[in-house]
């Protein structure tokens, strides 16, 4: 069978609903930053998918119309090659912080690989969290740095389910995983269960407020989401929290750290710590001892 590679690069903000295309209709999605706000997103289909091809072919043009964006690239891959083999090969083991290290199951550990590393093996499937965007890299360092054992911690947005597995790796007793998207609720039980932590995560599809996230649960929150998303749920998140717990805020770019501040600190969360990364920036929170 024949394959084709579906490439586009677009800016940060179309990101989402090109992947929406590219993951109903292709085979496989990976992302891959491009520089100067831009990302490159894959996808691949067999030569013969005219209807799918037609869908995504509308589906860019529609994007295009509002701004616009890169050309849909396609590329005929070698015989020898299908898609599955291709789209892995966008992968390699990454190294975060002191200790975390990232390995997609396909790969095997290198000699650098040390006795004190954290190894998080993951399916990424097609769903966002590999550790290759700037957003999910720095949230795993504001992890690494203040997880304790024993903790509780909410993730919003848990896309593939990364951070929850972080938390878990750095000793959190208990994690609620939540993402308003049914494809990356599904990755992200397929990597729990092969890791054997679903019976310590509660993963539901949703968001904040929601039963699984009651007031006062949560030692440390984690919402790699947008700028939007964080001002729009941060009152709740603010529920969920214990007094004086953390809140990592993530998925922003630079130009957004005002408008998220202007929505999380007139709630009485401080800001307490910092990480930058390109053009991307995570911001962890102290929220009020008496709120």
């Amino acid at each position: 069978m024949a394959w084709q590679e579906l490439s586009i690069t677009v800016p940060h903000e179309y990101v989402e609903p090109i992947s929406y295309l590219f993951s109903r209709y292709g085979k496989g999605l990976s992302t891959e930053l491009a520089g100067e706000g831009r990302v490159l997103l894959r996808t691949y289909l067999t030569t013969g998918s005219r209807q799918r091809m037609a869908h995504l072919e509308v589906g860019v043009k529609l994007v295009g119309a509002i701004e616009p964006i890169g050309d849909l690239n396609i590329r005929d891959l070698p015989d020898d090659e299908d898609w599955m083999n291709s789209w892995k090969s966008h992968f390699r083991i990454l190294r975060i912080g002191k200790r975390l290290v990232i390995k997609p199951t396909w790969l095997e550990l290198d000699s650098t690989a040390g006795p004190d590393d954290i190894v998080i093996e993951l399916d990424p499937g097609i769903a966002f969290g590999t550790g290759y965007h700037p957003t999910t890299a720095t949230c795993m360092e504001a992890m690494e740095q203040h997880i304790t054992p024993g903790m509780t911690v909410l993730d919003l947005g848990t896309g593939s389910g990364i951070l929850t597995i972080t938390a878990m790796k750095l000793g959190a007793e208990l994690v609620t995983a939540l993402d308003i998207d049914s494809q990356a609720v599904s990755a992200a039980r397929r990597n729990f269960r092969r890791l054997g932590i679903n019976k310590q995560v509660r993963l539901v599809k949703g968001s904040v407020p929601h039963p699984t996230a009651p007031a006062g649960e949560f030692d440390l929150a984690v919402a790699n989401i947008s700028a939007r998303g964080v001002a729009d749920r941060c009152p709740f998140i603010l529920t969920a929290l214990k007094p004086g717990a953390l809140f990592i805020a993530s998925g922003l770019l630079m130009t957004q750290k005002d408008e998220v501040a202007g929505a999380v600190e007139p709630l009485g969360f401080t800001l307490i710590s910092e990480w930058l990364q390109e053009e991307w920036v995570t911001l962890l929170y102290r929220a009020p001892e008496n709120p």
